[in-house]
């Protein structure tokens, strides 16, 4: 005979011997989905908590959890990760900005060590401080073949470390599954480098590129699907148009306000250097113009010589370049004429060694420059 199929609740009473409403012990529901049950709280339980504050390590630019940093390639997002890794390992300042001191785990998936050695002797040249505590790896494996525990133990037994850079995520990412959902595939390769952050108490900063093709929203200019920024705590995007050397850090996230940055190639120093926000430092058309009058010419021009070449009235242009030049956007040769900052001297050197290609950063806001600070020998990337 069919049995009768009841509901739980449907007569107003169990059925005798009927577990189907009472939840399962601690024990069978951890053995059922392998992990623990999860801990439900009140509101009141969670605001009588005394939980600790966000720990930054770069102040309001970058806080504990995950984070990615995406840029196109060669366009400076790596000196950024090892100016920042340096500055962390050492308690000193990037982008002028003093940081707290914490050792800082580099994984360049994309380096070697003769590369990696070229950089940091650029970046701290002129300085003595000890370089202990920062740990570099050029090789990890993948995160889906034991990649990811080995990280999980290597930071539990260096409780010191505030920092882990990986670059480039897409070399230690676990493997999309075949007819797999992209979004979560690209959720759950993010999701389990975050839970790794927030187990640890640390920032890890995911290197990464953007999409071909613009977007108004910097997010969405990360390669990949929105899955990928989802699961992350904060997204820093690196706009740099190639052959510019204006460069705009995009930073958005769960503790990070909104913003725009403007940042400027310090050649003295070797570092990025913030600049303040990016609607203060963008330039208008006209002076777009007189910088680009001035690339263009390949020489010193004088005010007039740019007014002729631009078809516009002598005296606005004369004002506009003297502007210009106390804001240090334009450099005059003391002669009457002025020239986009070392511009000149990129085109003699390439000409020199027969080499017209632009291989790096050598100065962004104020000035518009072609070419790497270190030549394509050295520097193969960005």
């Amino acid at each position: 005979m069919m049995e009768r199929f009841e509901p739980p609740g449907n007569s107003g009473q169990e059925r005798k011997g009927s577990t189907a409403s009472k939840p399962p012990k601690d024990g069978h529901a951890k053995r059922k989905c392998g992990r623990p049950p999860p801990t439900v709280f009140t509101a009141a339980e969670l605001m009588a908590q005394d939980i600790p504050p966000v720990r930054w390590i770069l102040p309001r630019i970058l806080p504990e959890g995950l984070t990615i940093l995406a840029g196109k390639p060669k366009m400076g997002k790596s000196w950024l990760a090892l100016d920042l890794s340096v500055a962390v390992a050492t308690g000193g300042k990037v982008l002028g900005i003093q940081v707290e001191q914490g050792d800082v785990l580099y994984l360049a998936l994309e380096d070697t060590k003769r590369r990696l050695q070229d950089r940091l002797k650029l970046i701290t040249s002129g300085t003595s401080a000890p370089l202990d505590g920062l740990s570099f790896e050029i090789d990890w494996l993948p995160f889906d073949q034991g990649g990811l525990d080995y990280l999980d133990q290597w930071l539990g037994d260096h409780p010191a470390v505030r920092l882990v850079v990986i670059d480039t995520f897409a070399r230690v990412r676990r493997k999309q599954r075949p007819n797999a959902s992209v979004y979560g595939e690209d959720y759950a390769a993010t999701h389990e480098v975050k839970a790794l952050a927030d187990k640890h108490r640390v920032a890890i900063l995911l290197v990464h590129h953007l999409r071909k093709g613009g977007a108004a929203d910097p997010v969405e200019e990360v390669s990949g699907s929105t899955g990928l920024t989802g699961a992350a705590d904060g997204v820093l995007v690196l706009r740099r148009e190639r052959g510019q050397a204006d460069a705009i850090l995009c930073a958005t996230g769960r503790d990070i306000d909104e913003k725009e940055i403007a940042l400027s190639w310090d050649r003295a120093s070797l570092r990025w250097r913030l600049l303040g926000d990016a609607d203060d430092y963008r330039l208008s058309p006209e002076r777009e113009q007189i910088r680009r009058a001035l690339i263009e010419a390949g020489k010193p021009l004088s005010p007039k010589e740019v007014a002729e070449a631009l078809s516009k009235d002598d005296n606005s242009v004369r004002q506009l370049i003297w502007k210009m030049e106390k804001e240090g956007q334009i450099k005059s040769t003391g002669s009457g004429q002025y020239i986009v900052d070392n511009i000149d001297n990129h085109k003699r050197s390439n000409s020199g060694n027969g080499n017209n290609e632009a291989t790096g950063p050598l100065s962004l806001l104020p000035v518009i420059q072609e070419g790497l600070l270190v030549d394509s020998s050295k520097d193969d990337r960005g």
